[in-house]
This record gives structure tokens, C-alpha cells and sequence, in this order.
């Protein structure tokens, strides 16, 4: 079971059916479907083919590599939210990713340093890649440029080794989908263009990267041509410009005109915990395997034992029947108000906090509780729940985040997906991790299938969210 995403696919944006790659495509030699050009993003003040010409004796540099290498700085933030929010002022690039797509990348990297373009960072070892920013110059907002060059297109789209081929190619019934999604990118735009000027009068760091980043996914949704889709090897996820959208511009998506709407796992990942709190649902969910597959240092007979030894617990129980209500967030705050905790929070923060309290605990590391006392007001409350994900995250504490994304992806993809894919071919879908987003009228349907399926996998009916994007 193969459980890296790393660099996006870079994503065309602004090309026409007629130009499009499925209209103008031929096979190459090896059997690879050409795509005549790919659309990248450029600052729009920034004329890589003037720079070029100015500078003849740099003739033998690659324009497509430049502006490829270019193109990542605000890529790369936009694949996760968490990355814009984090962002420090460089974009972090792995050297060996970027060498396997271009092999002579420090003389491009150079070349653009020496005509005041980018700027870059020391790595830090063992902690973080060197980064890359534009100069002071560059900073603006962005313009599609298209790159022609065959192989390093091939390499991007179709060579590329840090995501599941199998996993991918598998899943691709989903990829069609997107053609007939309708984008109102105007209004998209002018939605990111005021947040960004309210971001500035706010004096919010990089406001012009969030802005950027934020507009790549929405951008490339409204290009449809070469859609960024691929299964991840870390869990298994499937990622999508939907997937690294921000939630406020799902409002200006809608499918051949119709409205969509997203049926969504309430409270996913504490839900999917109880595949860890009773041995049968241990069993049935192959979770031995999942965390073999992550982290084989773990003895998952002695993890067993210790299932078997609390399942039955009070705090367990009660565990087990706060996530089945649909409303874990709010019924764990009631209770952690009810023992006199929480105290001088706010209600309306309430939620929030528990959201916090549950993620610091399910995915930090095991020697946070010395420092974090939201862990330990988990503890305290859920003793036994908490001895199981401390043994899960021993030694190496992202297991337990991964496991139950893996299981989360094959309830989600590999079963409710299949399936009405199989059953009802016609009905479009898209999915956003623990979601599955159709048309109004498939909203029924897709939320039965997803309750036949989670009741195959905890024999519980789970709490289903319905959310309108408009």
C-alpha cells in the first residue's frame, strides 16, 4: 500500500477549446499525448522575452525553464491554505525536486539573481530548502504566460514521480467532471482584488503573495486545460485546484450552470477515530496495515492489546457517542464547560477552541503535552482515547494524521465514488477530502451512498453536512 505531494502540475489557463490540448494533440514517440502549450504565471510587469533579447549572449538559457522556475514562487503557496497563512517571505524549493524536471537549474536560478529578479535564501540544513522570492520590482499581481517546449512539458505533466501513478490513473473517471465547470473568474477576481485591499489596509504581511496564490487555483479551474489532478503518496489523497481553493470562491463555481453542493463527513477525523477505540472496527478498517505501511516500527499486535483494554471505558464510550451525534465540536466544549473548563471563553469562540484542541492533540507531537495544555485538557477528559493516540504517534507523531486520511480517501474515493460512478455514470463529482460535491439533484443520492458505505466501515449512521455553494 503506497501511502509526497510536492510541486503542483503546472496547469494551462486562457487557451480556448479550439487551442486546447485535447483538440490539437498527437502522440509522441513513446506514446505520450503532446499538449501543443502549458500556461504558467508570470508578475505582470515582468517580460522574461525581453530580458532574453536584451541579453544575447544568454541565448542558450531556456525561456520555458525560466519562467518555469519563476512560476513556482507563488505555485508552490498556493497548493495549501496553511502555506499562505505561514508564508515567511521566501518560497521554499526543494533543489532535488526541481532537479529531476531541470537538471541545470542553478544556472537558471543565477541568471535570474543577476537581473535583479528573484532573490533567494540560505536552506537550513535538516529544516528548511533555500527559498525564492521577486525582487522588490516584481511583486505584482500576475499575467498567464505559455511555454511551448515539449519535453519539459512532458516531464510536468506526465513524468513526474512524487505522486501515485497507479493511485491516479485509477481515479481519472473524476478528472472529466471539471470540463463542463463553469468559473466566474471576474468575479472571483474583483472578490480576491478587494481582499487583497483590505489585507493592505490592514498592513497584512505579504498581502500580494496571498492575493497571487489565491488566485492560481480559481485560474486554472477557469482554463480547464490541463487540470492539476493527482493522488498523493503520503495518504493517498486526491488533490485538486478544488482541494487548494479558498473556501469563499466556491460560490463562483457551478456545473453546466448548476449550483453545486458538498455532502460533507461532520466531524471526519474524530469520527474516523473510533477505527482505533474497538478492535473490531480495528479489523475491519485494516488500520494494522495503514500503520504498517507508515511506520512499521510500530507493534500493532501490542497496539491491539491496548484497544481491547479501554474500548470499554467510560471516556471512551463517551468519546465514541459525542463524535456519532455530528456535533463533537459543540458537544466536547458543553462537556469541557460542564467540568469547569474553558473558562472566559467566549461561546461563540467555543467551537473554535475545541478545533483547536482536538488538532493540536491528534497531530502534534507526543512531547507537546509539556507545553501545551489544550493537550492536556484532552488528557484529562479523554484518558484512555489519549493513550491510544499517544501509542500510535510514538516515534513518529504524523502517523496517526496519515492513517486516517488513508482511510478517509478509501471510504471516500475507492468506495462512495466508485460506486455511483459505476451505478449512475451521469452524475458529476468532485470531492474535497471528507466531502463529495454534485448538482442539487444528486445531493440525495450521494448522501445514501456515503451512508451505505460508513456503515460497511463503523456499522453507525454518521452525521452528514450539507452545504449550498452559492
Amino acid at each position: 500500500m503506497e501511502l509526497t505531494s510536492l510541486v503542483g502540475n503546472a496547469s494551462e489557463a486562457h487557451l480556448n477549446k479550439k487551442n486546447s490540448p485535447s483538440a490539437e494533440a498527437s502522440l509522441d514517440n513513446n506514446g505520450y499525448k503532446r499538449i501543443p502549450r502549458l500556461t504558467l504565471y508570470l508578475p505582470e510587469n515582468l517580460d522574461i522575452d525581453s530580458i532574453l533579447m536584451d541579453n544575447e549572449q544568454d541565448s542558450q538559457l531556456d525561456r520555458d525553464k525560466l519562467i518555469y522556475i519563476l512560476h513556482l514562487i507563488y505555485a508552490i503557496p498556493a497548493q495549501k491554505k496553511k502555506a499562505i497563512e505561514e508564508y515567511t517571505g521566501y518560497t521554499p524549493i526543494s533543489k532535488k525536486i526541481l532537479g529531476s524536471i531541470i537538471k541545470d537549474y542553478r544556472k537558471y536560478i543565477d541568471y535570474l539573481k543577476e537581473q535583479n529578479i528573484i532573490e533567494e535564501d540560505n536552506y537550513i540544513v535538516g529544516l528548511k530548502c533555500a527559498g525564492l522570492r521577486f525582487s522588490e520590482r516584481y511583486r505584482s499581481k500576475l499575467k498567464p504566460v505559455d511555454i511551448s517546449k515539449w519535453p519539459l512539458i512532458k516531464n510536468l505533466v506526465y513524468l513526474r514521480k512524487q505522486f501515485n501513478q497507479d493511485a491516479t490513473q485509477e481515479l481519472s473517471f473524476l478528472k472529466k467532471w471539471f470540463e463542463n465547470l463553469d468559473v466566474d473568474i471576474l468575479k472571483a477576481r474583483a472578490y480576491l482584488a478587494s481582499e487583497l485591499a483590505k489585507d493592505e489596509i490592514n498592513g497584512i504581511e505579504h498581502s500580494l503573495v496571498r492575493y497571487n496564490s489565491r488566485l492560481l487555483p480559481i485560474e486554472r479551474l477557469s482554463a480547464k486545460n490541463n487540470i492539476n489532478f493527482f493522488v498523493d503518496n503520503t495518504a493517498g489523497r486526491l488533490h485538486t485546484p478544488i482541494t487548494q481553493l479558498k473556501s469563499e470562491l466556491r460560490q463562483y463555481l457551478k456545473w453546466k450552470g448548476k449550483v453545486l453542493c458538498s455532502v460533507d463527513i461532520s466531524n471526519s477525523q474524530p469520527y474516523l477515530l473510533q477505527s482505533l477505540m474497538n478492535v473490531e472496527l480495528f479489523e475491519r478498517c485494516n488500520m494494522a496495515d495503514r500503520i504498517n505501511a507508515v511506520n512499521p516500527a510500530i507493534d500493532t499486535t501490542r497496539l491491539k492489546n491496548l484497544i481491547a483494554s479501554i474500548s470499554s471505558k467510560k471516556d471512551v464510550i463517551s468519546f465514541n457517542q459525542i463524535v456519532t451525534s455530528g456535533r463533537f465540536y459543540e458537544n466536547f466544549g458543553k462537556l469541557l464547560k460542564e467540568n469547569g473548563e474553558l473558562i472566559g471563553v467566549p461561546d461563540e469562540k467555543i467551537k473554535e477552541k475545541v478545533k483547536e484542541i482536538i488538532f493540536t492533540t491528534f497531530f502534534s507531537k507526543n512531547s507537546a503535552i509539556r507545553y501545551r495544555n489544550i493537550i492536556k485538557l484532552f488528557k484529562r477528559t479523554f484518558p484512555n482515547v489519549y493513550k491510544v493516540i499517544s501509542a500510535v504517534k510514538k516515534a513518529k507523531h504524523n502517523t496517526l494524521a496519515i492513517i486516517l486520511q488513508n482511510l478517509e480517501a478509501e471510504i471516500i474515493l475507492h468506495n462512495v465514488c466508485k460506486k455511483l460512478n459505476k451505478k449512475y455514470p451521469a452524475v458529476p463529482l468532485f470531492t474535497l477530502h471528507d466531502s463529495v460535491i454534485t448538482t442539487e439533484d444528486n445531493v440525495e443520492l450521494v448522501e445514501k451512498t456515503i451512508q451505505q458505505t460508513m456503515k460497511k466501515f463503523f456499522d453507525k449512521k454518521v452525521s452528514l453536512k450539507i452545504e449550498r455553494w452559492e
